[in-house]
């Protein structure tokens, strides 16, 4: 009993200290409404759209949820060769951003999966459809991790801590903060800080890949570009448009 109340207790203050450290606002500048549009690629070549965006709040296990949606589509070319129809629901806690919980609906070709994986903090459990498992840090997912940083006042060569779960297997990975870059796209052109998620010693994404994202180095922190590289290709997303919410 006294193992429980004190893993409660360390993810209480876990969450605590991420509040306390994390913002540079109070107000997060993404708001309910905000929907990000990409024109997505496959080994540059144009495969189709995806957009990201900010649903709602909602109530989980009495803790307040912001919902983040994304979604990624084929285009009619695209769809001859290879049809993709992803659809992922993230809630992520609205003061820490830490995963509360996700849903994932992928239609790849002829591959369907559909998965739900939920994490109480509290109880120090994780469960993913019928496993269950322990935690012993706060989760991010990495759209959990882009928004995150969303709110961080960003300085080149800063590293960060952080762990991730797949399936039943936790995952400790950081992040860096290696440079700057000018990115042009179809929504503008934006000065961006480069993200780099990496683990040491191992690639953190399955297939060897690795992850880059261009955050834009104004307020918003908008996801400018996001790239996958893995051993069989290439995704990437370049902004389309921004709807910000009024």
């Amino acid at each position: 009993m006294k193992t429980r109340q004190n893993r409660a207790k360390y993810f209480v203050a876990v969450a605590v200290i991420i509040t306390a450290i994390g913002f540079s606002e109070k107000t997060p500048p993404f708001q309910v409404g905000e929907k990000l549009t990409y024109d997505a690629f496959f080994n540059y070549i144009p495969a189709g759209t995806a957009t990201l965006s900010v649903v709602g709040i909602d109530t989980l296990k009495q803790i307040p949820a912001t919902q983040i949606r994304y979604k990624i589509k084929t285009g009619k070319m695209a769809d001859r060769l290879y049809k993709v129809r992803d659809e992922i629901n993230i809630w992520l806690d609205t003061e820490s951003f830490i995963t509360h919980k996700v849903t994932k609906s992928i239609r790849e070709g002829s591959y369907r999966q559909k998965t739900t994986s939920s994490f109480y903090y509290r109880d120090s459990l994780a469960v993913c459809d019928k496993d269950t498992f322990r935690l012993r840090q706060p989760i991010r997912d990495p759209y959990s991790l882009l928004y995150y940083f969303r709110t961080l006042p960003l300085t080149v060569g800063q590293t960060y801590d952080f762990t991730t779960a797949d399936n039943q297997t936790l995952i400790d990975f950081q992040v860096f903060v290696s440079g700057k870059e000018t990115i042009r796209t179809s929504a503008g052109q934006f000065t961006c800080w480069i993200i780099k998620p990496f683990k040491e010693k191992n690639s953190l994404l399955k297939n060897q890949g690795e992850m880059i994202i261009w955050l834009s180095e104004d307020d918003r922190h908008l996801p400018v570009k996001i790239q996958v590289k893995m051993k069989f290709g290439s995704m990437l997303l370049k902004m389309k448009s921004v709807k910000i919410a009024h």
